[in-house]
Parts: C-alpha cells; sequence; structure tokens
C-alpha cells in the first residue's frame, strides 16, 4: 500500500514537468434512428472555466474536429434543424490518445424553417428511443468510476436500483427477484453466450468478466418490459456496445490491475475508406506471478485466464461491414485443505474447474435510402466448460470420485433487422432469425458409492425467432411503442408470441411519466432439458417456456442541475414455470447463480411466481466535480411449487439500499485525482435449512421450512483512488481500491459440520486491497 501511493505521488510530481498542454477532439454527428450523418450540424465547446466557447460545423460526411483544446473536462452541445439538442458534459480530454465523440440526434415530430431553443435530451435516456421504463444508458467511465466496479460492467450494474447480488465472488445479475439465468447479454447487436471466465454452460455470471472496459460505447441497460427487439428473457438486457477503433492514428496501452496484464492496440486500417481494427488482450496476473515465483504466496488455488476482444469495422459506400470476436480460456484448482482441527470423518473436496469459449460474428448493415436501412448478423459460439470433483475424509489420504461433468455447446445464429423511419413521427423495426444450438452434455456424480448419470447426450435443437414494433409520436411529449416478439423452439414443440407496448408523456422539461406492459417468455436451460431419469430416458425434452406477464408504472423528475429522481412501481407475474415432485417444495427459479447447479429434475410447468416492488433513485451526475448516486428497493419475491405452497424465492432479499458518491480535484498541468466511495447494505440469501437428525454422513435439509430465513444482512464499504495524468507523448492511470473497509465479516454460505454437530460459516471477502495502472500512448 505505501509503495502503490508513493507511485501515484512520483508521478504527480514528474507531470508537473513533462506534463501535456493539449489535445484534439473529433468525431460524426448521425440521425439516431438511421445512423445518417447530419452534415451542416452546429457543434459547440464549452470549458468549466468561464471561456469563450468554441463553434464548428460539421463537414458533408457529419465529421467535426476541434484541435489544440487544453487538456481536461469540456463539454460538447449538438444541434441541428429539426433535430432535439444533444449535451454531452464532462468528457474527459487526455493526451497520448485522440478523443473521439459521435453524437445521435432524434428527428423532431415539428418540422421548423429556423432553429429554435429547446431542452437538451436527457443524459440517462437509453439509447434505444423503443424503451419507456426500467432503461438506463451504461457508460464505460462510470464503469471505471464506481468503487467496486473493478472494470466490470455487471458489477457497475449491481449499483442500479433493482438490482443487486451478495456474492463478492461473482458478479451475478439478480434483478428484482428474478433469478440470473433470466437475463440477456447482448453485444453490438449479437446475443452472446456468459461472457465471464470460470462460466457454466447457461449460466449469465461468475467471477470474472471477459469483455474489456475499454472498447465499449455507450449501452443500454434494462431491468424489466423491455421491447419487442429482445426475447428469450425474463429478468432483463445488457445491451452492450463496442466503439470502432480509431480511424486517423494508431494507439496503444498497456496496464495491470485486477483483471490481469492487459494490451491492446487500434487504429486505420486505410485511412482513406475510413476502416478501423480494434484488439485487447488480457492474462491472469497472479497466474504470471505464480509461473515465475510459484512461493509468494497465491496460495493453492490460483485463477488461470487469458481472453481477447477484436473488432474490425469497414464502412461501404450503401453502408458498412464489421467483425467482431470474443474469446477466453480459464482454469482453476482447488486443492484439499483440512483446518489444524480437522476431525475424523471431516469431509473436503478436491476441485478443478475450467472453462473455454469463443464468439465471433459478422454484421452486414446495407442502407437503402436515407429513411431505410437493413442489419444482416451471422455468428457462431462455442462454451466448453469441465468440472472435476474428487473427495477426501479426514485423515485418509485416498480421495475418490465425487462429481465430473464435460458439457459443451455450439450455436449457429442468423438474425436481420429492417429499420424504417415513415416519417417525423412514427419509426418501424421489424427482425427474423434463427438459432442452431448443438449441444453435447455429460455428467455423473459419484457421491452415493456408485455412478449415476444424469446428462449423457448429444442432442441438436433450433429457435427460431421474431419481432416487429412500432414508435408513434403523437408530438415531442408524448408517443407509444407497441410491439409482438415470438418465437418457437424445436425440441419442446413449444410456440410463444408475447406482446408489449410502453407508453412515455413529458409533461414538461423537468417530468415524463412512463408505463409499459407486456408478455416475455424464455426457453429452459439445455441441461434441464437433457436431463436423464435412472431409466436413461429424456424425461423434459417437452417443457415448455417459462412466461412472465410484467407491468411498471415510472416518473422521471429533475430536481435541479443534473439531479434526477425516478421511482418505479413493477410487478411481475410468472407462470408455466418448471417445478418437480422429486423435491416439491423447489422451483427452478431458485437455480441460476452458482459455479454449479443441480438441473437433475424430472420437471413439469406446474409452478407459478410473483416479483413486486419499488425502486427508488435518486441520481446526481457528474458535473462541477462531483456525483452521487442513491438507489433502494423494496420488493417481495414468491414463488409456488409442485405442492402448491407458495414461499420466498432464493433470490428474495426484500430489501436493498446503495450509495456512491464521488469528486475529483484537478491537481492543475494535466492532473487529476478523485475519491469514489461505495456502501451496500442488502437483505442476505436465502436458503433451506439443514436438519438437526442425521443419516450416516449424509445431512437432511428440512424442505418445510424453505426460504423462509435468510442468511445475515450484507453490508459492504468501498473505496477508490484514482490519479489521472497527462504527459507529452502519454497519458496514465493509477487507481487502488480498498474493498470492505469494515472488515465485515458477510456470510457466503453455511454447511453443517456432521463430526461435530455444528454449523460451519464460509465467509466472503475480508479488508483487502489491490492497484494496478493503465498507460495510454
Amino acid at each position: 500500500m505505501p509503495l502503490v501511493l508513493s507511485s501515484l505521488l512520483f508521478f504527480l510530481v514528474l507531470g508537473q514537468s513533462l506534463y501535456a498542454q493539449e489535445g484534439t477532439v473529433r468525431g460524426t454527428v448521425t440521425d439516431q434512428y438511421t445512423g445518417e450523418p447530419l452534415p451542416g450540424s452546429t457543434v459547440t465547446l464549452y470549458w468549466p472555466e468561464s471561456k469563450t466557447p468554441q463553434t464548428t460545423v460539421a463537414d458533408q460526411n457529419g465529421q467535426y474536429s476541434f484541435s489544440a483544446i487544453p487538456i481536461g473536462r469540456i463539454s460538447l452541445y449538438f444541434q441541428y434543424l429539426g433535430y432535439g439538442p444533444l449535451a454531452i458534459s464532462q468528457v474527459l480530454i487526455r493526451s497520448g490518445k485522440e478523443n473521439v465523440i459521435d453524437a445521435k440526434l432524434n428527428l423532431s415530430t415539428v418540422q421548423l424553417e429556423e432553429a429554435v431553443i429547446s431542452a437538451a435530451r436527457p443524459r440517462h435516456q437509453p439509447l434505444n428511443q423503443m424503451a419507456v421504463v426500467s432503461a438506463r444508458i451504461f457508460s464505460s467511465e462510470d464503469a471505471n468510476r464506481y468503487a467496486g466496479s473493478w472494470g466490470d460492467p455487471a458489477r457497475m450494474a449491481s449499483n442500479l436500483a433493482g438490482v443487486g447480488s451478495t456474492e463478492d465472488t461473482r458478479n451475478d445479475i439478480v434483478i428484482r427477484g428474478n433469478a440470473p439465468t433470466g437475463l440477456l447479454w447482448r453485444l453490438d447487436g449479437f446475443e452472446i453466450p456468459n461472457p465471464n471466465h470460470f462460466g457454466v454452460l447457461g449460466g449469465t455470471g461468475s467471477a470474472i468478466s471477459l469483455l474489456n472496459n475499454n472498447q465499449l460505447a455507450n449501452s443500454d441497460f434494462y431491468t424489466g418490459a423491455f421491447p419487442a427487439e429482445f426475447g428469450n428473457a425474463l429478468a432483463g438486457v445488457f445491451d452492450l456496445r463496442l466503439r470502432n477503433g480509431n480511424t486517423n492514428k494508431h494507439e496503444f496501452l498497456a496496464g495491470v490491475g485486477f483483471n490481469g496484464f492487459e494490451l491492446g492496440a487500434e487504429g486505420p486500417l486505410a485511412r482513406s475508406s475510413g476502416a478501423s481494427y480494434m484488439i485487447n488482450a488480457r492474462y491472469s496476473a497472479l497466474d504470471l506471478v505464480d509461473k515465475l515465483s510459484p512461493d509468494v504466496g497465491t496460495g493453492t488455488a490460483v485463477p488461470k485466464y487469458q481472453d481477447l476482444n477484436a473488432k474490425i469495422h469497414i464502412p461501404l459506400p450503401s453502408g458498412s461491414l464489421s467483425f467482431l470476436t470474443l474469446m477466453g480460456d480459464s482454469d482453476i484448482h482447488f486443492q484439499t485443505e483440512f483446518d489444524e482441527d480437522a476431525q475424523l470423518g471431516d469431509i473436503e473436496f478436491d476441485t478443478r474447474s475450467g472453462s473455454r469459449q469463443l464468439f465471433s460474428g459478422l454484421n452486414y448493415t446495407h442502407r437503402f435510402s436515407t429513411a431505410t436501412r437493413l442489419e444482416n448478423r451471422v455468428s457462431y459460439q462455442y462454451f466448453q466448460t469441465q468440472t472435476k470433483l474428487l473427495g477426501e475424509t479426514f485423515p485418509q489420504p485416498e480421495q475418490s470420485d465425487y462429481f465430473e461433468d464435460r458439457s459443451s455447446e455450439g450455436r449457429l445464429s442468423y438474425m436481420a433487422n429492417l429499420f424504417h423511419r415513415v416519417d417525423a413521427r412514427n419509426m418501424i423495426s421489424a427482425g427474423i432469425g434463427a438459432d442452431y444450438y448443438l449441444s453435447s452434455v455429460r455428467s455423473t456424480f459419484y457421491g452415493d458409492g456408485y455412478p449415476r448419470v444424469t446428462h449423457d447426450s448429444e442432442l441438436n435443437s433450433g429457435l427460431g425467432k421474431g419481432f416487429i414494433q412500432w414508435l408513434h409520436r403523437f408530438s415531442d411529449q408524448w408517443h407509444i411503442t407497441p410491439g409482438l416478439y415470438t418465437q418457437a423452439y424445436t425440441l419442446s414443440k413449444d410456440w410463444v408470441i408475447d406482446p408489449r407496448i410502453g407508453m412515455k408523456w413529458t409533461v414538461n422539461n423537468r417530468l415524463s411519466l412512463n408505463l409499459a406492459t407486456g408478455l416475455h417468455s424464455q426457453t429452459q436451460q439445455r441441461l434441464a432439458y437433457l436431463y436423464e431419469n435412472d431409466e436413461g430416458q429424456l424425461v423434459n425434452t417437452k417443457m415448455k417456456m417459462t412466461r412472465s406477464w410484467q407491468q411498471v408504472l415510472g416518473m422521471d423528475l429533475l430536481l435541479g442541475r443534473g439531479i434526477r429522481l425516478k421511482p418505479e412501481l413493477y410487478y411481475q407475474y410468472l407462470f408455466h414455470v418448471p417445478v418437480t415432485a422429486d423435491e416439491p417444495s423447489e422451483s427452478i427459479l431458485n437455480l441460476g447463480d452458482g459455479f454449479f447447479n443441480d438441473w437433475s429434475f424430472d420437471f413439469v410447468n406446474r409452478g407459478k411466481g410473483h416479483n413486486m416492488g419499488l425502486d427508488l433513485t435518486l441520481e446526481k451526475f457528474f458535473d462541477q466535480s462531483y456525483y452521487f448516486l442513491l438507489t433502494g428497493s423494496i420488493y417481495d419475491s414468491q414463488y409456488q411449487a409442485y405442492d402448491g405452497k407458495w414461499r420466498q424465492t432464493r433470490f428474495s432479499g426484500n430489501f436493498s439500499a446503495t450509495a456512491l458518491a464521488g469528486y475529483e480535484w484537478n491537481m492543475g498541468k494535466g492532473a487529476l485525482l478523485a475519491l469514489n466511495a461505495k456502501v451496500n447494505f442488502r437483505g442476505g440469501k436465502r436458503f433451506v435449512p439443514a436438519s438437526v437428525f442425521q443419516t450416516g454422513h449424509e445431512i437432511q435439509f428440512d424442505y418445510s421450512r424453505a426460504y423462509q430465513d435468510r442468511l445475515k444482512d450484507y453490508f459492504r464499504a468501498d473505496l477508490n483512488i484514482t490519479m489521472k495524468q497527462n504527459f507529452r507523448k502519454f497519458s496514465n492511470e493509477w487507481f487502488v481500491e480498498i474493498n470492505n473497509l469494515t472488515n465485515r465479516k458477510n456470510v457466503l454460505a453455511q454447511t453443517y459440520n456432521i463430526s461435530r454437530s455444528r454449523m460451519d460459516y464460509t465467509y466472503q471477502t475480508k479488508l483487502s486491497f489491490m492497484g494496478g495502472t493503465r498507460f495510454y500512448f
């Protein structure tokens, strides 16, 4: 810790003589819906200090530029006749990296012959114009700024109202009491598999993100009642977008931090055409340290992982062509370790786990006119996971097989989306596509003394899907977004149609009211479909999709400069939920958040569920050197199992509260020092208690009290210190994270110790420190 702080001070002092004075900012102004450039757009640049603003006009390609801009933060204001203005504030100008700020403007329903003064689009408004409720724009700077986020988009999203997790070791996104498996991940319009290292087949979260925050552009995050273009999801959508590489110059970055060693490059493929590339690679820092010096104390479980993200973008005369790839490899080995006071009969596990995945996608966009474009996406993804558990009973040194899994799935996908603007008041989009799954699952339990095969199948299946949605503006103040989504799954021969509609009324420049309702459907996990009973029969292939009827009523109120209040009331009714007679008090709604989930049950679609609650957000966007974000949720999440009884779901913590705040000091001569803090307080995860009765060495669980009790409430405080420094040829940032400032013992899990007749607890992250740095040049 003293070494890191000393390094911060060293670079701060060094920068006084080597600092950079000026930078550049450029970008392209386009129509938000069609993507067409808007030549002649007026762009005005403002400084926080009372300097004279600069104004320029976009060229025939919609491109603008400012040069000789002093290092620091600026604001940009974009205007174009017939369009609503856009303000982008607190843009950080740094050296060693060209600052590319693109702007997307919305067409106004009132076509005017001369410019008028109107309010700029709110900063929190999502990029997707079809979204009217439960949606928020996400920026990569937020992920870097928020304490405890570790540059991970999923951990950043857990700070938002209605979203949460009570595990430090994983980044599962639990939305409004729904299982994490209800989340849909998208990247540049492609549906992608679990974008995390050490993930499992069918999961949506894990320990370390595969996504590189440096490559992300502004994106949208949805917590329910999302538009009709999104399907096969019940809880929410993370619609991530990648920026394009620099088209003018080659740029590089190098860094090290929580996510490992990192190298990146971007630049033009051909300056005349505007084609660009962008590539980033990371490697586990602990793995490299362990290889160089195995006795430095990294422990017996060293996380080994590496990943690569890349994108190529090629403009064409009537559209564009882009290619992106995402790949990762991860392994970890937890060796058997007994406590010093281990007793006869204690059982520990030697666990080896790993995952490999690849995603590649090609998108060809063709513009038929300034009002119509067609996006064609074809992709392939492959995900493989391996897990093996060996049991060891104290004091015997021999190990015996307990569980083994080797599963994989490939997916070929095609999706065509058509976007058409009829006029200033009406926009229509529609899409059709299909996914083809190639599944191979192998799972065996040895815990009862003999092999019990639960999965042993190679099976292919297909999912056809389509949507249509319409945005109609009665005026600039009031619009509706009706739509339909449909999908059919070949394995279960199940077909659904999900109608949806949203409405937004902008009462004035400060207040808007929002309402959305509709149906949402999701297929079951492939491991659930492919479960084999003791007779070797696939008994779950006819399961229907789980469906959810969702309603959201919300309000957005601007209280002052950059401060907004957003309450949302919601209700979700779930039906066709898989439950099982094998365990009449359980439901599939309680699965999906761990490194291992047991899908080996004979399911039927007799279950139900509901989620209801109030989400509240009070937020001040970063301005005048500080920001804050206060979020809170009060909610109830219940399910009806096979026995007909209603119970709290495993994810029903009933309340959550998060407070984030930060301040940035301008240290002069290109140096910025920031302090960010976060406090989390959430209801603990629910559990099934262990019975005091035992049979041999088997623990008996009291399912009559399933999920009545919660683990101890979760509390954690984090602190982040960041310094950004600009030199003549490069810029640099250092950060220090202090996690769990109060050293609170948050319970991760509890297990009943048979030999000692007591409950043992596994605790989460203690007070810990981490640091890192990045260089841009």
